[in-house]
């Protein structure tokens, strides 16, 4: 009789999607005759299939993206008689995880707060946590949001520059953490100086001021332009057809203040930022008068001329 105990092998272990798992160790077998071996697997734990060139004492498994069971077949020779037996299966879990998606990608004013970014969930094995993470460089480098930033969904703060966000999704299965990450958004941020106006003026009653000058706009966007003017500095009112650069008040009678509104434009986002304000003072006086006409007889003294 060929009696022989087939061993065992181990262990059994739980990994991450795409992970290699640890070599399998090994109880040799014990008894009767000479031994081979062949390894076998299976995505049930039912029915084995034999894995082609694993016919050694132990086993390195390629990795794995399912559930997968191993055992050892150990045939024992003895006398022309080949006997098989098995060894007790391992199971090596496959924590799988789908990091879900998040949305959307926008464009903002500067300083402005962008809408709530929106989520497909994370799906997997375990119990899942998400972790947020921004970048200013385009991804190059993360870190994680200050605050707020577990959830499924995230609300970013006011932003004054460009930001990248993504989610990690992070699952925990007997202990075992496996991450995955989400894709990739921009919140863009329209960026511009509006750029300033020439100085304050004073002018004579009734004549006009000097053109404006200007210290163009910069920064992001197509730029588009109105005037504003006020008589008591505080209640302005948009000038008409006044929508160049610069600006050529015409003749004033009263101090007036003026400031150009610039509207920076990209894609459907537009974003308005005034220049500081000028005021144009205006000398107002009356000359008052002299009286009156008077008929005199040559070498007379007229009469006292009165103002």
């Amino acid at each position: 009789v060929n009696n022989f105990d087939p061993g065992t092998v181990s262990a059994a272990q739980t990994i991450c999607e795409g992970d290699i798992p640890a070599p399998f160790t090994s109880v040799a077998p014990s008894g009767d005759g000479n031994f081979t071996f062949q390894w076998q697997s299976s995505s049930d734990g039912v029915s084995f299939s034999s894995i082609s060139g694993a016919t050694a004492a132990t086993y390195s498994p390629e990795a794995l993206n399912v559930d997968t069971w191993f055992r050892r077949q150990v045939t024992s020779d003895l006398n022309s008689m080949s006997c098989i037996e098995y060894t007790p299966s391992v199971k090596i879990t496959v924590n799988n995880l789908q990091p879900g998606t998040i949305g959307g990608a926008q464009t903002i004013c500067e300083s402005s707060i962008p809408t709530p970014l929106t989520s497909v969930a994370a799906t997997g094995d375990g119990t899942i946590t998400y972790q947020w993470q921004e970048s200013t460089d385009n991804g190059l480098t993360w870190a994680n949001v200050a605050a707020g930033g577990n959830a499924a969904t995230y609300a970013p703060p006011a932003l004054s520059a460009d930001m990248w966000y993504k989610r990690i999704a992070t699952s925990d299965l007997g202990g075992q953490l496996c991450p995955a990450e989400s894709n990739t958004i921009k919140i863009t941020v329209v960026n511009f100086d509006p750029g300033s106006i020439a100085t304050d003026q004073t002018i004579c009653e009734g004549t006009a001021p000097a053109a404006f000058t200007s210290v163009s706009p910069s920064g992001v966007g197509s730029f588009t332009y109105r005037w504003f003017r006020s008589i008591d500095g505080s209640s302005f009112a948009v000038i008409g057809m006044a929508v160049s650069e610069t600006y050529s008040a015409g003749n004033l009678a009263q101090d007036t203040w003026y400031y150009r509104e610039v509207t920076a434009t990209v894609g459907a986002t537009s974003c308005v930022a005034n220049t500081d304000t000028i005021r144009i003072t205006v000398n107002n006086f009356n000359p008052g008068s002299i009286n009156a006409d008077q008929t005199v007889c040559e070498g007379e003294d007229p009469g006292v001329i009165n103002s």
